[in-house]
């Protein structure tokens, strides 16, 4: 019988300890984990490894460069990621006090799922289940 394929996510997140927690849950379930510290870094992995899954921050510490709302949109305009499912991770509405809430949408937010942080892990595996079900 032929050994099935892991699926390779990239995590991009400036949070050490959340990429540490993410990385032994997802290898812990048969995923192959990378992952890049900051957006631009990211996007350079991205298009070098071609992951099946994308999981993003939205604020990255150091310096300038893309947020994750532009990096969304950056992965959709490239021909070679623009397939990949992004989910969005993020604290952002918690630490600007937002009275709003994010919703993926085809234009300015391309992703497959906004979850806020903290993430609880059934909830991080279904929503990446979920994005990867049509990628076979």
């Amino acid at each position: 019988m032929a050994k099935r394929k892991k699926k390779r996510i990239l995590v991009i997140d400036d949070d050490v300890q959340f990429v540490d927690t993410v990385r032994t849950l997802l290898e812990g379930v048969g995923y192959e984990v990378h992952h890049a510290y900051h957006g631009k870094k990211g996007l350079e992995l991205a298009r070098e490894i071609v992951p099946d899954l994308i999981l993003l921050d939205v604020m990255f510490a150091g310096p300038p460069g893309p947020d994750g709302f532009q990096l969304s949109r950056e992965i959709r305009r490239d021909p070679k990621l623009k397939d990949i499912p992004v989910i969005i991770i993020s604290g952002v509405r918690k630490v600007l006090d937002l009275p709003f809430t994010f919703a993926p949408d085809g234009k300015r937010l391309p992703v497959a799922a906004f979850l806020e942080k903290p993430v609880k892990p059934d909830e991080l595996l279904a929503e990446i289940e979920k994005a990867l079900g049509n990628r076979g």
